[in-house]
């Protein structure tokens, strides 16, 4: 029988029905997602860092160090409303605020997550979840603005929240580090919105944020900030040119520099302290006034390490683990196979000139991360790029690979699940590549298990002989843990690719497979951010534990006397949150004085040395040879205390001065044997010695206050000497005698010094950074002018009829 020729025209219509009965549905799961995108991405966040929300806290040894003269400091402001500008508790003193060691309140932020904490009793670490959050959700309204789709920003802004890297500064104590790193997107996003519209609102708001970031503190990662920041103007400009859009790159330009100078100008009070530091820190002493390339390099990427992008625990996981070329790390700079492998198809298919500024950015940056291992490049850029030799540890401009990775695996979402554009892409199978391609990589997790084992001798050599500290069984024990996350990455990236397959040949829906692939994306992530994140973690009573009381430091304490100590067997602050000065001390930028006299002199060569720098006690969880001479063992337990007989106290009087040519005699004078400094002062440069002479009786030196920014002394001599201080020099110290201003020398290479006449003397000395108080009134008027500028946007805006709003930048169309 002839079949109705109707029947096969109606089975089309229904099949058409049921398809756009489907595209329906799957325009009403997009819309909704899109709806509640960012609370998704808030969500992801929150419980991805659920022991921070529930009062969890981070007790690693860069998290708890800082804590002891911050908690001295600190109640210092509550109770006796002095603001410590100096830390009198390490090394030989240092500048607090200029070092950037203690700079509470000036981070705006800081008094709003304080009233939290004490208020509303928040968990302690709110304001490390609070920059996580921003990190997310600006990187998010960042994406959507530059074209990707909902699902494609979400997972942008899931991936760099919680890249293994920005987990771990913020877990290993280098909180101003993700603090800072936070802003980018923000600043970019504001940035674009000026160009794009002229709004002076963002212009405002652009300059604003670019000073919260300058005021977290952290100036290398600001430099790489807005290293990007140039760029993306740079690309606005030239694709403005290229397309018509003048106006639009002009602003980008103008709105960059105009922001940033703002930005600046309002942070001028905490910066330009920095500055005059700097040029006394080792970070100022090496070639052309910064860090010694040499040292600069020290923690290099090396290209091999490459390889952990893929498979993170390829050179050990971090910690006794690895062994890389690095001196240590904690943790790998992995930022997920199924993100890595959707940026690369991003860079491939998105059709927006943007692909191109992340490209250069992140190629850019990696070549910058190799350091030593490419000479040239960070050699240029080291000599000629202004402030760059002021900057260490180059891997750490991983975090601008780690943006740009995660920017294109959103365009790389967004693409891979668009629907077929054309009548040839909708006839063939668009999921069959994706299918292949994710059978193609879980077997590939399996062979590259096989090539490690077959390999596994000469990766046991090599990793032995990289690190001489490194063992066989070490060796193994990371050689396992690359095979177990080669497994991991083949099937994780397969499952990832599996679903954009399935959703691109109509099997799932396409909101359905993006809510998979941000499933596997998270929870690949998950499995390495919880080895960085699980071993760290205490409670805010572990905490305060560490700075419980001891009997050392009761014993310490009970001297009246001022003092340094010298921890033989360790290196911490937390003595200083009892008042008690140590001879030690961590911070990334020494003073420069007392660094050359460490590594030239030898601070702990000898017990002369020790007197001399006025070290009373000597402090180990062991016990000194009975013959040791010099030495009383004065307090027995846990942590023994010895005492340094015939130490030199703080402050003294000396009547006879010895002139030496330069600092390199100087530091050559002090190793001697002939050098006495209970009597005699090193006398540097062309001055004329002054008169000096001796007294028919011993001098007496009375302290009567002696506090952060200013101590008293009060002096009797019978003859013309120099009264020393055994304290740090700086130029910001001013003193005076009797009321009147009176010059400090440098004397003994890096101390302070007043000449003193006959008789009785109260000498004061206070601690006055003339760079603060220029701040001060840079950063008031910068200030004002921010203020005008938001109230002409505020003119603006209303005047101006609201117009269409590009969601797309110049060459995001086909």
């Amino acid at each position: 029988m002839k079949k109705p020729s109707g029947e096969p025209k109606g089975g089309a219509r229904e099949e058409r029905s049921r398809a756009r009965a489907g595209t329906a549905r799957d325009g009403e799961a997009a819309a909704l997602f899109a709806r509640w995108a960012w609370a998704i991405v808030a969500l992801l966040v929150l419980v991805f860092f659920y022991p921070i929300v529930f009062g969890k806290v981070f007790l690693t040894p860069d998290s708890v160090a800082p804590a002891g003269f911050a908690r001295v400091a600190l109640d210092a402001w509550q109770h006796r409303h002095v603001y410590a500008l100096w830390n009198p508790y390490h090394f030989l003193g240092m500048p607090s605020f200029g070092s950037l060691t203690f700079v509470p309140y000036v981070y705006p932020l800081d008094v709003v997550f304080g009233f939290l904490n004490k208020t509303l009793h928040f968990p302690d670490l709110t304001w490390l979840l609070a920059h996580y959050l921003l990190l997310a959700l600006s990187m998010f309204a960042l994406l959507r603005a530059l074209g990707a789709s909902p699902e494609g920003a979400t997972l942008g802004a899931v991936v760099l929240a919680l890249t293994p890297n920005l987990v771990a500064v913020g877990v290993f104590g280098h909180g101003s580090q993700i603090m800072t790193a936070a802003y980018l997107p923000l600043l970019l996003l504001l940035l674009d919105r000026f160009a794009r519209r002229g709004s002076l609102l963002a212009l405002s708001a652009f300059a604003l944020a670019a000073a919260l970031q300058l005021l977290r503190g952290h100036v290398q990662i600001v430099f790489y900030s807005w290293l990007a920041l140039l760029g993306h103007a740079v690309h606005l400009a030239v694709t403005g040119l290229r397309e018509g859009r003048k106006g639009e790159g002009a602003r980008a330009v103008l709105g960059l520099g105009a922001g940033l100078l703002l930005a600046f100008g309002m942070s001028a009070f905490l910066y330009l302290p920095t500055h005059e530091y700097s040029k006394l820190s080792v970070r100022g002493g090496g070639e052309g006034g910064g860090a010694g390339l040499t040292y600069a390099t020290s923690w290099s990427f090396d290209p091999r390490e490459i390889l952990t992008f893929v498979i993170p625990s390829m050179f050990g996981f971090g910690g006794s683990t690895y062994w890389g070329s690095m001196p240590f790390t904690d943790y790998p700079n992995y930022m997920g196979i199924v993100a890595l492998a959707l940026a690369i198809y991003g860079a491939l298919r998105w059709r927006g000139s943007v692909r191109w500024y992340l490209l250069a950015l992140a190629g850019f940056a990696l070549l910058m991360s190799f350091g030593k291992h490419f000479q040239p490049l960070y050699s240029l850029l080291y000599y000629h790029l202004p402030f760059f030799n002021k900057f260490r540890v180059p891997v750490m401009v991983l975090v601008l690979v780690q943006f740009a990775t995660a920017a294109l695996a959103a365009f790389g979402l967004t693409r891979a699940l668009e629907r077929p554009a054309t009548a040839k892409e909708k006839d063939r199978d668009p999921g069959a590549p994706w299918i292949r391609a994710a059978w193609i990589s879980a077997a590939s997790g399996i062979a590259v298990v096989a090539l490690l084992h077959a390999a596994s001798g000469a990766l046991v050599s090599g990793a032995t002989r990289a690190r001489p500290h490194f063992t066989a069984d070490l060796a193994r024990q990371a050689l396992d843990m690359a095979s177990l996350d080669a497994i991991k990455s083949g099937l994780l990236l397969g499952l990832g690719l599996l679903f954009i397959g399935f959703a691109r040949r109509g099997k799932i829906r396409r909101t359905a497979a993006a809510i998979a692939v941000l499933a596997v994306v998270a929870v690949d992530l998950w499995t390495v951010d919880r080895k960085i994140m699980d071993p760290q973690l205490g409670s805010p009573e572990d905490y305060a534990g560490y700075f419980m009381e001891t009997p050392e430091v009761t014993f310490l304490k009970s001297d009246s006397t001022l003092f340094r100590v010298y921890p033989l067997q360790w290196n911490d602050s937390r003595l200083a949150a009892y008042g008690i000065a140590s001879v030690l001390g961590y911070h990334p930028a020494k003073p420069k004085l007392y660094q050359a006299l460490a590594d030239t002199a030898g601070i702990m060569s000898s017990m002369e040395m020790l007197r001399f720098l006025n070290v009373k006690y000597v402090l180990l969880d062991g016990k000194l040879p009975p013959s040791t001479p010099g030495v009383v063992l004065r307090h027995e337990g846990d942590i023994n205390v010895y005492e340094i007989e015939g130490v030199l106290p703080r402050a003294y009087v000396v009547h006879r001065l010895k002139p030496v040519r330069d600092d390199a005699v100087a530091l050559a004078t002090i190793r001697t044997n002939g050098f006495n400094p209970a009597r005699e002062a090193l006398w540097t440069g062309n001055e004329p010695l002054p008169p000096m002479a001796e007294p028919a009786e011993r001098d007496s030196v009375r302290v009567l206050r002696y506090d952060f920014n200013e101590a008293e002394f009060m002096v009797v001599t019978q003859a013309p000497g120099l009264f020393v201080l055994a304290d740090q020099y700086d130029p910001d110290w001013q003193a005076a005698v009797d009321g009147k201003p009176a010059t400090i020398h440098r004397v003994n290479y890096l101390m302070r010094g007043v000449l003193v006449e006959p008789g009785a003397h109260g000498i004061q000395f206070r601690y006055e950074p003339r760079a603060l108080r220029t701040g001060i009134r840079i950063s008031g008027a910068s200030l004002l002018v921010t203020v005008l500028i938001a109230g002409a946007g505020l003119f603006q805006r209303r005047r101006r009829p609201p117009g269409p709003e590009r969601t797309e930048p110049a060459g995001a169309s086909a």
